[in-house]
């Protein structure tokens, strides 16, 4: 019997450099820390999710649950899908997607369980970020059944550890704009560590096993970022 609890959580964007792989990695990071199995899959052209997916590997920061595809269009999205479905041996599935709209976003949609927009937390990120809402909504006049589609999650990023006047503004015109989710994703040097190394939870793991009391010590700044990736995961899961 296929794995009926299987879920497929899109990232999507109307723009490069939003944050979408980075968001991608901490999602998939939280998942698999908690003991959950995942498959990421890099669709963007640009191969972010592909490049770290190999560091990852590399560095020995890869945790045995993790699995990866790259796929070129949404024929090969939909058969990788299936088949990890069919298997009933992965608990998620992550989706990297390139900053574009179209045809090709409709048809993920329509492919995910849920899909989740990271906005910059920029007035300018906010414009586009409001492009990808009305994408979104659009997309209910496009399907047969508008019942069917996914729900949507917004996700304020790379916010100040110390929430600014400027920034508590833009949370609360954002809030107006779309759904934006309770959890806010900090800006954090260690997603950049994340980036350069592996997955969260395995950086975590090694930190903490080492001799060395000064990167046992920084272990705690990794963790915190696993916590909230996993309130992301969370929230996304109960919206």
């Amino acid at each position: 019997m296929a794995n009926e609890d299987m879920v497929v959580v899109a990232v999507v964007a109307r723009k490069g450099g939003s944050g979408k792989s980075t968001l991608v990695k901490a999602l998939a990071s939280a998942a698999l820390a908690g003991g959950k199995s995942a498959l990421v899959i890099d669709t963007d052209p640009q191969g972010d999710l592909t490049r770290w997916f190999a560091r990852a590997l590399a560095n020995g920061l890869a945790p045995a649950g993790a699995s990866f595809a790259t796929v070129k269009n949404t024929a090969e999205l939909e058969a990788t899908i299936h088949s990890a479905y069919d298997a009933q041996d992965r608990d998620f599935v992550f989706i990297d997607t390139a900053g574009v709209g179209g045809e090709w976003t409709d048809e993920i949609a329509m492919m995910a369980d849920h899909l989740v927009t990271p906005v910059v937390a920029s007035y300018t990120d906010l414009e586009v970020g409001a492009q990808t809402v009305a994408w979104f909504k659009g997309l209910h006049a496009r399907v047969p059944d508008p019942a069917k589609l996914p729900p949507h999650h917004v996700v304020l990023t790379q916010l100040s550890s110390r929430t600014t006047a400027l920034e508590m503004k833009m949370l609360q015109d954002a809030s107006r704009l779309f759904p934006v989710m309770e959890t806010l994703m900090q800006h954090r040097n260690v997603y950049r560590e994340m980036d350069a190394q592996g997955f969260l939870g395995e950086i975590v793991r090694r930190l903490k096993a080492s001799p060395n009391p000064l990167q046992r010590g920084q272990a705690r700044n990794y963790q915190e970022a696993l916590v909230e990736s996993n309130q992301l995961l969370n929230d996304i899961l109960e919206a």
